[in-house]
């Protein structure tokens, strides 16, 4: 708002010299003394903090242009209108009135003047509601722009608080976990061992005494320990998450990180019994997804990656597609010849297609899945 009151201020200022000194001119030092005054209060109103200093300044610099208009020349009263029309900017209450006072000296003036003064009226009005509509979208974007700015500072927080949480629930699992594991195996396998020891002990003492007896101590010895190594092995079991869990987990928290450091909506879904991939083929799968996406946030300009995995009858998944540029002609580089050469170790093979966005295909065969006892 302030460079344009300066612009026009200045625009009708080179008018009034030209006016005041090629018509019936007075004095060349007042008007030098004029023209020094006006510039001062001026630079005085843009320099003021106080928006009530400014209104006054105002005020003086348009009670200075009509006394000068009055008693010196009449085309001093063209710069009544950028002064007016800044006054209107700066009083939006008392609009109405400031704007048919700012016309009312054109009814005094004489022509030429009241010509000049109608044109630059007129002007200023539309440089005033062309601003003042600019300012007012320029203030409604800024005010838009500090609300988004407290949105994200507020979901920036509860982010930061739901990953504090969120590792909170972690370390309370683990460390319940650990307790349930530590407590299962005081009363169960620590039970049992130290039955078998105390067997053991006795069969110790019996040996020479009494081998028959000895003997049968520890063969309950032995079938404590027995009992003992089942129970291990059926804790361990109940303990380790299921290979496909692991797989798809480790799948979908890369997903995810990536997500969050590229700045790229990601998703990911799968399809089918994830059970008979096995680890080698989750480790290839893995590689070439990360692989691949990362391709698609350095060079297919994409916003969104989508990731899916699906286990057919005789085939492993796994695609790999954004809604990026795409390419007509594709040249393999290390990227794509590194997930090539990686998915041929095992039979499969890799398709890349730039038709619609780019997706990369990785095709595994399917083996005999082990059972684990």
């Amino acid at each position: 708002m302030e460079l344009w009151t300066i612009g026009n201020k200045t625009a009708v200022l080179l008018l009034v010299i030209g006016l005041s000194y090629f018509g019936n001119k007075p004095s060349t030092g007042w008007l030098v003394f004029y023209f020094l005054v006006y510039a001062s209060l001026n630079l005085a109103i843009h320099i003021a903090k106080d928006f009530r200093v400014k209104q006054a300044g105002i005020l003086a610099v348009m009670a200075y242009s009509a006394g000068y208009a009055v008693y010196v020349h009449p085309a001093f009263a063209l710069l009544l209108p950028p002064s007016g029309f800044e006054l209107v900017y700066c009083c939006p209450g008392k609009k109405p009135i400031l704007l048919v006072a700012v016309m009312l000296p054109v009814f005094w003036l004489g022509f030429p003047y009241s010509f000049y003064y109608g044109f630059v009226a007129a002007y200023g009005y539309w440089n005033y509601r062309f601003v003042s509509r600019y300012m007012g979208k320029a203030n409604g974007l800024e005010d838009k722009l500090e609300r988004l700015r407290q949105e994200h500072e507020a979901l920036a927080k509860r982010l930061n608080d739901n990953e504090m949480f969120k590792r909170t629930f972690e370390y309370a699992a683990k460390l319940e976990e650990r307790n349930r594991l530590s407590q299962k195996i005081h009363d169960g396998i620590g039970h049992s061992m130290t039955g078998a020891l105390i067997q053991m002990e006795a069969a110790k003492r019996l040996l020479a005494a009494d081998p028959a007896k000895a003997e049968e101590l520890l063969q309950n010895a032995i079938g404590i320990s027995k009992a003992g190594i089942e129970e291990i092995r059926l804790t361990l079991k109940e303990t380790k998450p299921p290979v496909e869990q692991l797989g798809w987990s480790r799948l979908k928290a890369d997903i995810d990180s990536f997500g969050i450091q590229s700045g790229l909506v990601t998703s990911a879904v799968y399809e089918g019994n994830l059970d008979i991939i096995t680890p080698l083929q989750w480790k290839i799968i893995r590689e070439n997804v990360i692989e691949a996406m990362t391709n698609a946030a350095k060079y297919a300009q994409a916003t969104a990656v989508h990731v899916e995995i699906r286990v057919l009858h005789r085939l492993i998944k796994a695609v790999v597609s954004d809604n990026g540029i795409g390419a007509d002609k594709i040249v393999k580089g290390l990227g794509l010849t590194g997930m090539e050469e990686r998915t041929a170790a095992v039979n499969g093979t890799v398709i890349a297609d730039g038709s619609r966005g780019f997706s990369v295909t990785t095709l595994i065969p399917c083996t005999a899945h082990e059972k684990v006892i």
